[in-house]
């Protein structure tokens, strides 16, 4: 019995105890470093979470700056400016990685196998963009191609450069590897791209000849309302190096001339006058023109008269003939059949220059007709506003400033129609409130119902839901100082309505904010605006149908900075 109980545990000690002796290490390291952990050469064996930080901490100590260099220029990035810092953390949680999940075989293996690791690096990265960015700004150079140049019936060249460009991405990948792998005294070398390519002397000597048979020579693009000639000195801009064409060039003023080609259908134009439609504009068709086949047909063009003694080719562009949306003879089929809205506003002490813009802006947007489900947009209604187009130059908001513009008074317009728009209960898509609050608004408003715009943004615009056309009519009234806009269509039976209307966060007017305005006599002063302190509003707006359901509900929300005094003054003495 004795003999069976001996053998029995020679037997158990033969088979359990090489795994006694190998699982022995795994136990007693439970929740500490594999044997043979490494970082960055340095043993991390065998230790727990707070060990491998304190150790961390000790070993590596990142450097206050890094070097960088591209050829004679030094460049040297402070480790602070970036916030970059070693994530212990994360270094520790990563040796630490054991998973008994993945098999006994593979823990154990994973456990007495050696293992290098890297340190784990935190950064901003917008920093470190922004400083990349700053040191390719002096290391690219521009490519500066080799251009032919005709002056006086010859042709010359005007030697061009390579361009430089620093690969940026690669050079965050150099910065973060150093940092990663300790490699804190190694300079970093940029680097940099090169941009094009310059001719050699034959190329050169080839294309001058190519240039000179074009002298005097052009290219005449047609069209039913526009003839263009392409001359010799833009033909010989186009020809390459490589006895062929710059077509990114032509495929460029190909872009270029077919938008000045282009020619948008003009709808038929009526006003709404005595429960009548009367024809205010005729319908005309538009022109559109492909840039793409407009590129081939100059290629071709280029090719006939570079190899033939004509001097001009002529042709006719192919251009696809864009019908109106709405021609005259759909005057009895549009629905608008009655007034669905109206918005005011009155500016009794506008300046005279100002008072000609909202002339000249409420005639442009007016008399509109907007389609069913589609997008009315006030800006693109308004078109250019120049000296040239009848506008003056008075004061307007330009990015929380008061400044001498072109258009100014134009958002007196874009305010009356938005009111227009929240008494009809259309779908209102975008509007903006002024950066300061403005006293024509709130002659006959509260503050908070006004709409900025300005080009090419921000914009007033709509949706029209409604089902039928919708024609925008202005009403202007100088003796009174009085702007309406009157929106028809077909009512559908939908009711607008305003509620809830609050004001909070008022601030103090800034100081007086005064203008030289050389074009008062000396000694002359004009108040523009009066002190208005900063507040917000907020009102809210809601559209029902004709059973009461909910179809548009909005909150109108305006922040409204301090607005300051405002007095223009003539020449001092």
């Amino acid at each position: 019995m004795k003999s069976t109980a001996k053998n029995l545990l020679i037997a158990f000690l033969i088979t359990f105890f090489p795994l006694i002796l190998l699982f022995a290490p795994l136990i007693i390291n439970y929740n500490k470093t594999a044997s043979n952990t490494k970082i960055l050469g340095k043993d991390y064996s065998h230790l727990s979470r707070q060990e491998i930080i304190n150790k961390l901490n000790q070993d590596f100590v990142l450097p206050d700056n890094l070097k960088i260099s591209y050829q004679d220029k030094n460049f040297t990035i402070s480790i602070a400016s970036v916030s970059a810092s070693i994530n212990t953390d994360k270094v520790a949680a990563t040796i630490l990685y054991r998973r008994l999940d993945e098999g006994v075989v593979n823990y154990v293996k994973y456990f007495f196998n050696p293992k290098e690791f890297s340190l784990s690096i935190n950064y901003d990265s917008p920093s470190l963009t922004k400083i990349i960015e700053d040191i390719a700004s002096q290391v690219d150079k521009p490519f500066i191609p080799t251009e032919l140049i005709l002056k006086d019936k010859k042709i010359s060249t005007n030697s061009g450069s390579v361009g430089l460009s620093v690969d940026q991405s690669k050079l965050q990948e150099q910065i973060l590897n150093n940092l990663s792998f300790a490699n804190f005294s190694e300079d970093i070398s940029i680097t940099v791209n090169s941009i094009g390519s310059i001719p050699d002397e034959n190329q050169v000597n080839q294309t001058i000849s190519r240039a000179q048979k074009l002298i005097g020579k052009s290219i005449i693009l047609i069209t039913p309302s526009d003839r263009v000639t392409i001359n010799d000195q833009t033909l010989i801009s186009w020809i390459d190096f490589n006895n062929g064409f710059q077509q990114d060039k032509i495929s460029s003023y190909s872009q270029n001339t077919a938008q000045s080609f282009k020619h948008d259908p003009i709808d038929a134009v009526f006003k709404f006058e005595n429960n009548k439609v009367l024809e205010f504009q005729t319908a005309k068709n538009g022109i559109a023109v492909d840039p793409d086949q407009l590129t081939q047909d100059i290629i071709s063009a280029f090719t006939n008269l570079e190899n033939s003694d004509k001097t001009n080719f002529e042709f006719t562009l192919s251009y696809q003939s864009i019908e109106p949306k709405i021609k005259n003879s759909d005057a009895n089929d549009l629905g608008i059949k009655e007034l669905i809205g109206s918005g005011t506003s009155t500016f009794k002490h506008s300046s005279p220059t100002r008072n000609i813009n909202i002339t000249k802006g409420s005639s442009i947007v007016n008399r509109l007709l907007v389609g069913p489900g589609d997008t009315f947009s006030f800006v693109k209604s308004l078109g250019e506003v120049t000296l040239e187009a009848g506008y003056a130059k008075a004061y307007i908001i330009r990015q929380g400033k008061t400044e001498l513009d072109v258009g100014g008074g134009i958002c007196q317009v874009s305010t009356t129609l938005f009111r227009a728009m929240l008494n009809a209960g259309l779908n209102i898509t975008e509007r903006k409130n002024h950066a300061y609050r403005v006293s024509y608004y709130e002659e006959d408003s509260k503050p908070g119902y006004d709409a900025t715009v300005f080009i090419p943004s921000p914009d007033l615009k709509f949706i029209n839901d409604t089902g039928h056309y919708v024609l925008i009519q202005s009403v202007l009234d100088m003796e009174n100082r009085r702007l309406t806009y009157e929106i028809y269509g077909t009512s559908d039976g939908r009711k607008s309505e305003i509620s809830n209307y609050r004001q909070w966060d008022s601030t103090p007017a800034p100081p007086d904010i005064w203008i030289d305005d050389p074009t008062l006599p000396a000694g002359k002063t004009v108040q523009d605006e009066h002190a208005i302190p900063g507040l917000k509003t907020a009102f809210d707006w809601t559209v029902k149908d004709k059973d009461g359901h909910i179809i548009h509900q909005k909150t109108f929300q305006s922040n409204f900075v301090p607005w300051a005094a405002v007095y223009r003054r003539g020449p001092q003495n």
